[in-house]
């Protein structure tokens, strides 16, 4: 199945609303996952759970096709690899998965929409090129996504630090991001006005409780490996890259170093490992490298069906 979306073969972008479909099916006929997620964070005071089961449904498999094809978009269009490939949908999605926002519609889906299309134009940046409406435009999109999961907030220094690593200084496209991130609030504070108590309580978690907390530390030590394999070729190739690619890249990189650190401060402070999804709509980034030219493609592949096979055991158990 990998090699399919490892080329160029645009036929493959139909199996992704099939795999979503699928999944959701899993969980209809074997309802023994039982899944918990407290706590809405949304500051907009928006409850998600009014929905009936097949519009929450309906929603969440149509935030997930977008969002994994919006992110395949993303990485062909800035010229992350040299051909047009289809892994980082496939990537998102099972990833996804390991999540309650697979089965069920929530605010996490809608920030990560927002998420992306903040880095989309933050890596749209070019060195010589006025920056202020893609500095603006990164800054706006991220303040929506942080009023939909306040986590996001921290990411405003990630804009900063791209357009540190990308542009000269130039004072107004520091600014213009600040501007655009705010704006969102002030229609927040019209439905909210003490949104401000809300924004880091970190109140949700999930619960396997057929099988324990076991499928998701097993999903990320996975993920983990697969990563620091992808790492490995992302490093072999920057030797060789332009300066372009090495800037978005670590524009990247630091990204989602700066989610898992964040990730992990709110596990071992808060005890919940929920906010590990504010990673996933940066991990289909790096992850395709993993099995992209490699001699020993048998050891990502196997990674990536063992995550697939978790995914399946949390509903059989």
């Amino acid at each position: 199945m990998i090699k399919y979306f490892a080329n160029n073969n645009s036929l493959v972008v139909v199996l992704i609303p099939i795999f979503v479909a699928l999944h959701m099916l899993l969980d209809n006929f074997f309802p023994s996952f039982s899944m918990t997620t407290i706590g809405q964070e949304n500051l907009w005071n928006l409850d998600f759970t009014v929905f009936n089961l097949l519009t929450s449904r309906i929603l969440a498999f149509i935030f997930i096709c977008v969002n994994a094809i919006l992110l395949n978009f993303i990485f062909n269009s800035l010229s992350f690899y040299d051909k047009y490939i289809y892994l980082p949908s496939l990537t998102y999605v099972f990833l996804v998965f390991l999540f309650p926002i697979s089965l069920r519609f929530g605010e996490d889906l809608v920030a990560h929409f927002l998420f992306i299309l903040s880095f989309y134009n933050l890596l749209q940046i070019q060195q010589n090129d006025d920056a202020r409406n893609n500095a603006f435009l990164s800054g706006l999109f991220l303040g929506s996504a942080a009023t939909f999961l306040p986590a996001y907030t921290l990411f405003v220094f990630i804009i900063w630090f791209g357009l540190f690593t990308i542009r000269p200084f130039v004072w107004r496209e520091y600014l213009l991001p600040i501007i655009g991130f705010v704006f969102p609030f002030l229609w927040v504070i019209l439905v909210n006005p003490f949104f401000l108590e809300e924004m880091f309580s970190f109140s949700s978690y999930l619960s396997h409780s057929n099988i324990g907390d076991f499928v998701i530390y097993a999903a990320y030590l996975i993920v983990l490996v697969i990563t620091l394999l992808a790492n490995k070729k992302v490093l072999a190739r920057r030797l060789k890259s332009s300066i372009r690619y090495k800037r978005i890249m670590s524009v990247t990189f630091v990204s989602l170093l700066y989610a898992a650190t964040i990730s992990t401060f709110i596990l071992l402070f808060y005890d919940t490992y929920f906010y590990f999804t504010i990673a996933i709509a940066i991990l289909p980034f790096i992850l395709p490298y993993a099995f992209l030219n490699i001699k020993r493609k048998w050891i990502p592949n196997t990674l990536f069906y063992l995550l697939i096979l978790l995914n399946i055991l949390k509903f059989l158990y």
